[in-house]
């Protein structure tokens, strides 16, 4: 295994745990499922959301989503649970380009997806073409389009943040583009919940199924305050890690504990004035 590629320490049982919370709604699985197909085949601006719609996950958004203006778009940042986070921030954020790693171009359906609609495929096993990915996401804040990255660099399943790793913060330093640091929960009717989770060598297959036969599921989405770029992406990583934490850790969901360093907190000096 490259040394370099960040590691959870989730499991699937992080999401198995959690997993009997809808499971009184399995009943209409198969109909989700059909509407998830449905919604991937158009070739619409409007599919991420048709996808979140069919499975019945709802988003509730609190902060203030960023306007098309002058100047360049924001890098936007948040925590990576599941692969409903970029459906969801790309309903939001029409036009923005999530970053995913290289294998989702390979996936029935959402691959097929994600190519026609811009989607950055980084490949992760391949340090060497970072330099390159970078430089593709700063050219695309720079011409307006807001671009989506998960610094964690993979998927935990909520109960505790991983290290935003800065590299992705290069390009907003590059492109002297804000950083839009994004809270990303998930909950059901009982609370906190992991089964959104795709987690480990889950198959793509039993994560879906599982988010459809839950029926009650919401994502929060809490937009943070944009920071500026500066000049030093390690101190801006750990700044917008430090926000995303706050709100994160406040309401997590009750999993086996994952060990972590002790968070550092950052400097203040990169937060956008108002107005």
């Amino acid at each position: 295994m490259n040394p370099w590629l960040a590691v959870s320490d989730c499991t699937p049982a992080c999401a198995d745990a959690d997993a009997g919370a809808g499971a009184g709604a399995g009943r209409g699985a198969a109909r989700r499922l059909a509407g998830v197909a449905a919604a991937l085949a158009r070739p619409a601006a409007d599919a991420p959301a048709r996808v979140l719609a069919a499975l019945g996950v709802a988003l509730e958004v609190s902060g203030d989503l960023p306007r098309p203006g002058g100047g360049p778009a924001p890098l936007v940042v948040s925590n990576h649970v599941s692969w409903l986070d970029d459906l969801a921030l790309a309903a939001l954020l029409l036009g923005a380009r999530p970053v995913a790693k290289a294998e989702v171009g390979g996936w029935p359906v959402v691959g097929a997806w994600a190519r026609r609609t811009g989607v950055v495929l980084h490949d992760r096993a391949r340090l060497s073409t970072l330099p390159g990915t970078v430089a593709e996401v700063a050219a695309l804040l720079r011409a307006g389009r807001a671009v989506a990255v998960h610094p964690e660099g993979t998927t935990a399943c909520g109960a505790r943040l991983g290290r935003f790793r800065p590299a992705f913060f290069q390009a907003a330093v590059d492109a002297a583009a804000p950083v839009l640091p994004v809270a990303l929960r998930y909950r059901t009717a009982a609370g906190p919940t992991t089964l959104a989770g795709y987690l480990g060598d889950d198959p793509l297959w039993r994560s879906l199924r599982r988010v459809a036969g839950a029926g009650d599921l919401v994502l929060e989405v809490h937009v943070l305050p944009p920071l500026r770029p500066g000049t030093d992406r390690r101190a801006l990583a750990a700044l917008a890690e430090h926000a995303v934490a706050c709100v994160v850790e406040a309401a997590a969901p009750v999993v086996a504990a994952h060990p972590r360093p002790a968070r550092r907190t950052p400097p203040r000096p990169f937060l956008l004035s108002p107005g």
